[in-house]
């Protein structure tokens, strides 16, 4: 087949980012792929340059074959911004690109390349973290990929879930995948609460062990800065799993590992905070995310004491002993 791509990127107060950004894609896409390429750029109401830096970059399309189309609405947040994308976009394929990060590797082509061979419905990709022109040497996902490197479709499917790390812009998607959902506006953790069930809709998977992404690190991302807030949308993402389990009755193990380890997520950063900040309101989250569970669907996955005492131990075996 000859895939088409629609390269999805929301911005929002980006203004010393964005150019890199968009310049990252021209720099990792060959010339002949120009004409299978589309950029949806959309400026969730930015109170800075950033859309002024947007249109000053657009020079660099003239005279080229990609197609672009640019969305300026009014602050809705990042779940909105990227479901206005997808509502334009056109290609059979999907990337989406956070307007703080950059392509790396001639990511494009290869990508391309995999979709014209194979037609995944999903291609997954590694991820390198960096600090301005600093780059990490161990890339995010290489245990992943050691991991899943000789499963089949479905124990890779399960591995996926187990390590819960469901950052959009590690994968590119057919556009199927997302027929019957898009991202939840207003929610924080977008992206635990959508691409989970893309992996359930999916047939096939493509690993590509190759790092495509440089994930900028700010100190303004999610959980260096976790409110009560996100904790009320996390138990929202379990209870979306739980309600999942009518609609894909042969994935439960899958929706229980997810709901298992996002309560993990929410037990771990309730603790964190309380330790920070010594306000008991945290802890009180736990208990009574306990209490509407029992409630409303007579199950509850407690403090996990067992699991977390487990990691403590492994990890006071591995400190030296002196």
């Amino acid at each position: 087949m000859t895939a088409t791509l629609s390269i999805i990127i929301p911005c929002y107060n980006v203004e010393d980012y964005v150019q890199a950004a968009l310049q990252s894609i021209l720099d990792n896409t060959s010339k002949k792929y120009h004409n299978r390429l589309q950029l949806l750029i959309i400026n969730d109401g930015s109170t800075d340059q950033t859309w002024d830096k947007i249109q000053e970059w657009l020079i660099n399309l003239d005279n080229l074959s990609i197609s672009y189309q640019l969305i300026n609405q009014p602050n809705a947040g990042l779940s909105a911004a990227r479901n206005a994308g997808m509502a334009q976009a056109t290609g059979n394929y999907w990337l989406f690109l956070d307007s703080d990060d950059i392509f790396i590797n001639q990511a494009i082509d290869k990508i391309i390349n995999i979709l014209d061979e194979h037609a995944p419905d999903i291609v997954e990709f590694d991820t390198t973290k960096f600090t301005k022109n600093t780059f990490e040497n161990q890339t995010m996902y290489a245990n992943y990929f050691a991991k899943i490197a000789h499963l089949d479709f479905t124990r890779h499917r399960l591995a996926a879930f187990e390590e819960n790390r469901w950052y959009v812009w590690t994968r590119c998607y057919h556009r199927k995948l997302f027929e019957n959902q898009e991202f939840e506006s207003g929610k924080l953790f977008e992206d635990m609460m959508t691409i989970p069930y893309c992996y359930l809709a999916a047939t096939n998977i493509f690993k590509l062990p190759e790092s495509l992404i440089g994930y900028r690190q700010r100190a303004t991302s999610i959980l260096a800065t976790l409110s009560h807030r996100h904790l009320s949308d996390l138990y929202w993402g379990v209870e979306k799993a739980i309600a999942a389990e009518k609609n894909y009755p042969t994935f439960k193990t899958e929706l229980t590992v997810l709901q298992l380890k996002n309560w993990r997520l929410i037990v771990a950063e309730s603790i964190k905070i309380f330790l920070r900040t010594h306000e008991l309101a945290y802890l009180r989250h736990v208990q009574n995310f306990r209490t509407q569970m029992r409630q409303k669907h007579q199950r509850d996955f407690g403090w996990q004491l067992c699991y977390f005492g487990s990691i403590m131990i492994k990890r006071l075996l591995k400190k030296p002993l002196y």
